[in-house]
């Protein structure tokens, strides 16, 4: 089985099985289907397991070492001739992932660099509904100050409006 990053599939051309039959494929985007349960590493009463998880992606970042998280798998979707990864399981960790990326990107690398995995995690979206998917096109756009807190920069954006606050998968 190949092991794949989250900007590989973002990114890159990648071996998918379709049919039985393998190919290589460059996907579009991810797109967290309607099926899909909101975001729950986000919430509130999610510490313990929110913290175990971000315990075990520092500890392998902190010692250089490879962090295998559980498989993604889903299906292929055409739209307008273009191929889109639409995850059946792992849309927790792809969230995660994508968030990361995010705020380490915004932390840690320079204008250029910056910008190009800004264009890279773009292709990350929800279906779930208009708020969730129009949420995560501007926040992959946001370059943060670190004046404030993430979420009250975010919050304070010209682009953010209320109704994000009851999307679950935005709190």
């Amino acid at each position: 089985m190949n092991k794949y990053s989250f900007l590989d599939i973002l990114t890159r051309e990648i071996e998918v099985i379709d049919l039985e039959e393998k190919k290589k494929l460059k996907f579009e985007g991810i797109e967290i289907p309607m099926i899909q349960r909101d975001y729950a590493q986000g919430r509130k009463g999610e510490v313990e397991l929110r913290n175990r998880f971000l315990t075990s992606i520092f500890s392998a970042l902190n010692n250089g070492a490879n962090l295998t998280l559980d498989f993604v798998y889903g299906s292929i979707q055409k739209t307008d001739g273009k191929n889109y990864f639409v995850p059946l399981d792992g849309q927790q960790r792809l969230t995660t992932l994508f968030l990361l990326y995010w705020y380490i990107g915004n932390r840690e690398l320079d204008e250029f660099d910056s910008q190009e995995l800004h264009i890279n995690i773009s292709k990350f979206t929800y279906s779930t509904r208009s708020t969730s998917r129009k949420f995560c096109e501007e926040i992959s756009k946001i370059k943060l100050s670190f004046n404030k807190t993430p979420s009250e920069e975010i919050e304070n954006s010209a682009w953010f409006y209320n109704s994000y606050k009851k999307d679950p998968t935005v709190k």
